[in-house]
């Protein structure tokens, strides 16, 4: 069974003043998880949907609309390219059509030269397919290659359906590909709003008609549909569960004054340390992250102001203890991330 999700398109862009601090906090994120869990568990996370879809709305993007893929994986692109342990090729429109040439540079970069036409074929091959035999009438404006030093590999790529005007996330892993028959359901999301009963060549059922390339189809698979709404308020009783609100209200009620020597921080406020409660749950506690990404919302708001507006100083002061967190970790070794996994027990209990 694939999974499925429906997701609103909303027009617009992220704003540069915001962009810009995405990149940062979505930086200072990636090195915690490379640097606890290892570059593979971190490209796992996103070619994950529910877990992408987490980390765009901790970062500030709209919780629920199609430019979450563009642009969250724009801000991980600029932040953690020059990282040596990861690295991101292509992007939306011509970046996309770059991504042969960014392959290379990434190889060499991560000393893996001699597998970069190996990722470029696989990019080549992802691209096709979900342009070709997932959907009727859809055309890849997005798309990205994600690989490590260990030669695990990712894709997260968009289409826009002509007719319909409405978008669809494919998310690939490496591990899940069928090395023999490369079209045999590879995906580990596809995020889309259209509801259709158009035939996915990629299901299992269908490997025969691939092979004899015949037109009908008899089955048309079974999807794990996940929608999201078309409004843009947030319905607390519906799109948050209650495991969301637990770490929510848990993380309002830290009180500062009782980790500033913890954190070794100064002029921490209440609503800073809030959101880096929430961001050590993303790093920490896979089950709210994975099962409720809406809950991130309300990390630090949205671009659209929903659920609040988005306030730059408490942004920028996040991001800064995020930063500071990560270079003193560099610095003890013996006490890396304590502080992040401390507020996470104590949201998490």
């Amino acid at each position: 069974m694939r999974s499925v999700t429906e997701l609103p398109l909303h027009g617009g862009h992220a704003p540069r003043w915001l962009f810009g601090r995405m990149v940062r906090l979505s930086r200072a994120i990636g090195n915690v998880i490379m640097d606890e869990y290892g570059p593979g568990e971190f490209l796992n996370r996103i070619c994950d949907r529910d877990w992408f879809q987490a980390l765009s709305c901790a970062i500030g993007y709209d919780w629920h609309s199609s430019g979450t893929t563009t642009v969250t994986m724009g801000a991980l692109k600029e932040g953690l390219n020059e990282s040596g342990d990861i690295y991101i090729a292509g992007g939306k429109g011509r970046a996309g059509t770059n991504t042969p040439n960014d392959i290379v540079v990434g190889a060499d970069l991560l000393s893996i030269p001699s597998s970069s036409e190996q990722f470029k074929e696989s990019s080549r091959l992802a691209a096709k397919i979900d342009a070709g035999l997932v959907y009727d009438d859809i055309g890849i404006y997005h798309h990205t290659f994600i690989f490590t030093r260990s030669r695990k590999w990712g894709v997260v790529q968009q289409a826009m359906s002509g007719t319909a005007g409405k978008a669809i996330r494919f998310q690939w892993l490496s591990e899940n590909v069928n090395k023999t028959d490369f079209a045999d359901e590879p995906h580990t999301g596809i995020e889309t709003e259209i509801r259709t009963s158009s035939m996915d060549l990629t299901s299992k059922s269908n490997s025969m008609i691939r092979e004899s390339s015949v037109s009908a189809l008899q089955d048309y698979g079974s999807l794990d549909v996940k929608s999201y709404p078309d409004r843009h308020r947030i319905i607390p009783q519906l799109d948050v569960g209650k495991r969301g609100w637990e770490i929510i209200r848990k993380a309002s009620e830290l009180d500062p004054k009782n980790y500033r020597e913890l954190l070794l921080l100064k002029g921490v406020g209440r609503s800073t340390l809030r959101s880096l409660a929430l961001i050590s749950s993303l790093i920490y506690d896979k089950e709210i992250s994975y099962r409720d990404p809406i809950t991130y919302a309300y990390n630090l708001g949205g671009k659209d102001k929903i659920p609040f507006e988005i306030n730059r100083k408490t942004y920028d002061s996040v991001v800064r203890q995020m930063e500071l967190i990560v270079d003193r970790a560099n610095l003890e070794k013996d006490e890396k991330y304590r502080s992040l996994k401390v507020l996470n027990r104590q949201i998490s209990s």
